[in-house]
């Protein structure tokens, strides 16, 4: 028998009782090994780890409410007053900059105490208090780099084409532009004036087809009506203001008139004035032997006979006004100067516009017959107003081309001013059709 079984036989029924330090390290080790073990019946490690889970969540909770209740409570840089439910919180994007048309930033954004500025992902909002205690209506926002933002040229705020705002501060009701005449009387010219310097570029529209890129541009309305002025300004961000005014283009009236007889004053020198004027509501006439009427159609007797030179001045509702001088009245003249209704331009290219009566045997330049004429002025028209051919040479019309190219069939508008040998002015008005084989 070995050693170890002999051993094994003597101690088998002993009894061996281990010391205190013994048992206690045991069950610290049992203790620990149940603590690690997942049972409903004892606190273990799983029930710790909830516990931790739900307080930090609640101190979560916790700090989002007072933080919130901070912010609705600001006192002012020397701590004696409160203000509450009257502050005003925005948040917008760096490259956005807006002021309010009622509000001028006083102070730098970056002078503001801390207790009036709070920094939020993706900018910086400034928190200004209620004035006299009541709320404004709008707030006051700025960019994260305010700084840099100002100081750039030309800043315009991004709005509807119908609002005429600027980010320097102009209010609605500031005027952009403005026109040395809002209305007046045919031919009406019109100077512009743009009210500020805060823009790269403009554009001009003037309602009638024209267009202009001057910064002060001059125009003249040949033809009555209402127009819508537009200026749009540009800046080199690609943003815009659009500001627009009306004018208003009169019509201008129209003197004309008739004397019988024509020709030789009658034994009882009495002369019998028919008025043809148009547009007109008062009337001045001057018959040459120092005497006047104001009547519309009147009847004048004169005390000699001879020639005489009259005149007709008549008014216009709008206080517009035209005149008609007859040279020698009686003289019996038979000066004319008459247009046709339409011609055919010559397809093969311009012609330059002179003709004779051998070179415009085809018609192709649209031409005054006439006797008498001294001085002329020829304009022609385009439907919408625009100005297609000009003529100060009676030898010189229209050969139907503009800038090169030959103009599209269809009406146009034909007026000439001038005079007549015996010094008799005339204005005439028509319409001629361009054709085409």
């Amino acid at each position: 028998m070995s050693i170890r079984e002999l051993f094994r036989q003597k101690l088998e029924n002993a009894e061996i009782i281990p010391g205190a330090s013994v048992s206690a390290k045991l069950m610290k080790k049992v203790a620990r090994r149940e603590f690690l073990r997942f049972n409903p019946a004892r606190f273990n490690i799983y029930y710790l780890g909830g516990l931790l889970v739900a307080g930090i969540s609640a101190a979560i909770i916790l700090y989002s409410g007072n933080k919130k209740s901070d912010q609705q409570t600001i006192s002012n840089s020397t701590g004696k007053t409160s203000i509450k439910d009257s502050i005003e919180y925005v948040t917008v994007p760096a490259e956005q900059i807006f002021i309010h048309k009622s509000d001028k930033l006083k102070e730098s954004p970056n002078e503001l105490p801390d207790n009036q500025r709070e920094i939020r992902a993706g900018g910086e909002s400034i928190i200004k208090p209620a004035q006299n205690g009541v709320q404004r209506e709008d707030p006051i926002v700025v960019a994260k780099n305010i700084t840099d933002s100002f100081s750039k040229k030309g800043l315009f705020e991004e709005v509807s084409p119908s609002m005429n705002k600027l980010k320097n501060g102009r209010k609605d009701e500031d005027v952009l532009f403005e026109p040395s005449a809002t209305e007046g009387c045919l031919p009406l010219k019109i100077g512009f004036q743009i009210k500020t310097e805060s823009y790269d570029s403009c554009k001009w529209t003037f309602g009638d087809g024209g267009y202009s890129f001057d910064k002060h541009p001059v125009w003249i309305f040949d033809v009555e009506g209402t127009y819508n002025v537009v200026l749009n300004l540009f800046d080199s961000d690609g943003s815009q203001a659009i500001y627009s005014t009306i004018i208003r283009v009169h019509p201008k009236p129209i003197a004309r008139f008739e004397c019988v007889p024509e020709k030789s004053l009658p034994t009882d020198n009495e002369v019998h004035f028919y008025n043809y004027s148009t547009n007109s509501i008062r009337y001045k006439w001057d018959f040459g032997d120092g005497d006047s009427s104001f009547l519309f159609e009147p009847r004048h007797k004169y005390s000699r006979s001879g020639n005489f030179d009259v005149s007709l001045v008549v008014y216009s509702d709008y206080g517009c006004s035209d005149s008609l001088f007859v040279k020698n009245a009686f003289s019996g003249s038979e000066d004319f100067i008459d247009f046709p209704n339409a011609f055919i331009p010559n397809i093969q290219g311009p012609t330059g516009g002179y003709y004779s009566s051998k070179s415009d045997e085809s018609a192709y330049v649209f031409h005054p017959s006439y006797l008498g004429v001294s001085d002329f002025q020829l304009k022609i028209f385009s439907k919408i107003g625009i100005l297609i051919f000009e003529s100060n040479d009676i030898n010189l019309g229209w050969d139907g081309y503009f800038k090169g190219q030959l103009c599209e069939p269809g009406v146009y508008i034909w007026k000439v001013r001038g005079s007549f040998r015996n010094g008799e002015p005339f204005t005439k008005m028509g319409d001629v059709t361009l054709l085409r084989n």
